[in-house]
């Protein structure tokens, strides 16, 4: 009986995966991914819209995803080749952004001030496609004082 325990206690004691809602292969896992999109088939949004899952990292700290860095930064998306209302908001706790987006292309800022220094994520470029979904990284960094 004590066997039978044990072995049933090590079956669940796997491996715990969260899920990230970035691309596989990991990607978004060190500073040099910052600039970077992967493209992938699929998307929740309808006709003429795909979908932009992006993550803000930091070199602002060891930890790349310390959340005094990324939690709740105010964003903008921008349709960059037409112009037109930008789509506002912050970023979850965990720096991600998830939107449905019209097919074109899209510029993406973030901002975040301390004291007088204005530090910013942006990436310019983001090209959302009908039904897939874009996967981008970027990095907020702050100006040297």
């Amino acid at each position: 009986m004590r066997l039978t325990i044990l072995a049933l206690s090590a079956l669940g004691c796997g491996p715990t995966y969260i899920d990230t809602g970035l691309a596989d292969p990991p990607f978004c896992e060190s500073l040099t991914d910052g600039g970077k999109t992967v493209l992938e088939d699929g998307s929740e949004a309808s006709a003429g819209s795909g979908s932009l899952h992006l993550r803000v990292i930091t070199d602002q700290s060891d930890d790349m995803f310390d959340p005094y860095y990324v939690a709740y930064r105010a964003f903008s998306l921008e349709p960059s080749e037409t112009g037109g209302v930008q789509t506002t908001g912050n970023t979850n706790g965990d720096g991600l952004v998830e939107k449905t987006l019209g097919a074109t292309t899209w510029d993406f800022e973030a901002t975040w001030t301390r004291g007088s220094t204005t530090c910013s994520a942006v990436m310019n470029g983001l090209e959302i496609q009908e039904g897939k979904t874009t996967n981008a990284c970027v990095v907020l960094t702050c100006p040297e004082e």
